[in-house]
């Protein structure tokens, strides 16, 4: 004798109720979908920057551009270039900024692998931490 009384594969079970309803199904999920869609509207995410993620340079960039879908918080703002010897080295940002773009200066850069991290605070109060990372080639 099975423990679990056995259902049609048509039924939903939800409080312990069959509900045949795919009405009430849709409205759960549509809710999930837009409340976890909410989630991510609400934090600076970036969408753009120069060099590209994972881009092969053939010389070392003068600017950092990070452009995001907020606006932000100049006063916490912070970006930093991770070397070839994991020494880390705050960058300067630039009047070319604007509140959604950061551009940030960068010093003459040996070849190698570089990661450049930021942590940006949206006026929404939101903080996002990331970093992206290019190399430049010996030439």
């Amino acid at each position: 004798m099975p423990l679990v009384p056995e259902t049609k594969s048509n039924d939903k079970v939800m409080n312990g109720r069959l509900m045949k309803n795919p009405f009430f199904s849709c409205v759960i999920s549509l809710g999930l979908v837009l409340g976890f869609c909410g989630l991510s509207w609400g934090h600076g995410v970036l969408i753009e920057s120069s060099p590209a993620h994972g881009a092969i340079l053939k010389k070392s960039p003068s600017l950092i551009s990070l452009r995001f879908n907020a606006a932000l918080e100049p006063s916490i703002t912070q970006v930093s270039l991770v070397d070839l010897k994991h020494q880390t080295h705050t960058l300067n940002i630039t009047d070319e900024s604007t509140v959604e773009r950061i551009v940030a200066t960068v010093p003459p850069l040996p070849p190698g692998v570089y990661h450049v991290h930021y942590q940006v605070l949206a006026t929404d109060g939101h903080v996002t931490e990331g970093s992206i990372r290019f190399t430049i080639l010996t030439q």
